[in-house]
């Protein structure tokens, strides 16, 4: 990778663009702190199947036998890339993704993480800590308000999701969470009752859960080139 590849651009951006990026963004704000909800997400269109089968037949078998499953269950994906495979508010879940890229991970057990599925869930801030003791990927956004887990097979998020969910309202601590996981998985993959990894055993939030944090900067010149761009812009504060 050449230095220019590997440096960013943003010292190239000029002063202008960066107080026009902030005047929208400010306004953007302001209207989703009024609706309290994002635009909804496109799921009604599909990729078409033949698309969908051509790329996965280039993946590694895993990630080909993970995309697959979620054909079988939810359908064709709305989006498609040679490199993930995407569906949207698919039964409970948000978002559910599928990479070619395989990363290894050895809890409870050796295998690749390749499935990521994504819930919405408010973690709070002193619960976030807790999350990564109990297990790498388990992904918190807490401004997005979202929860993001990653392995091979939807079981595995699932009861992931659960222990997360036990955490933090403190049910169990991440350890007492990750000895659970351990026997649990056992259940799930010799096709015993395995009811954590079958469904959520908690009700899943409705709705945003953003956590916008709170505003810090208060510099009155930014303030005043805001304001004027927005006043050129046509954008009402």
């Amino acid at each position: 990778m050449s230095n220019n590849q590997a440096q960013s651009y943003a010292k190239d951006v000029p002063g202008k663009d960066r107080l026009k990026m902030a005047a929208t963004a400010m306004a953007a704000n302001a209207k989703l702190h009024t609706k309290k909800k994002s635009e909804p997400l496109v799921a009604d269109e599909r990729v078409d199947e033949k698309l969908a089968e051509e790329i996965i037949s280039l993946w590694p078998a895993t990630p080909k036998a993970a995309a697959e499953t979620m054909v079988k269950f939810y359908g064709q994906p709305n989006e498609a890339t040679v490199n993930r495979l995407t569906w949207y508010n698919n039964g409970p879940w948000k978002r559910t993704v599928v990479f070619k890229e395989e990363i290894p991970h050895d809890f409870p057990e050796p295998h690749v993480d390749c499935l990521e599925q994504t819930i919405d869930y408010h973690v709070p801030a002193d619960k976030v800590g807790l999350i990564g003791e109990l297990e790498g990927s388990l992904v918190v956004d807490r401004t997005k308000g979202e929860v993001s887990v990653h392995c091979d097979n939807e079981g595995a998020n699932t009861l992931s999701m659960n222990m997360m969910h036990e955490v933090v309202t403190g049910k169990r601590t991440p350890q007492e969470a990750r000895d659970f996981i351990k026997n649990e998985i056992v259940e799930y993959m010799m096709d015993r009752s395995a009811p954590y990894c079958e469904s959520f055993q908690f009700e899943l939030p409705q709705g945003s859960q953003w956590d916008p944090d709170k505003t810090v900067v208060q510099d009155k010149m930014l303030e005043e080139a805001v304001g004027k761009v927005k006043k050129t812009l046509g954008i009402k504060s």
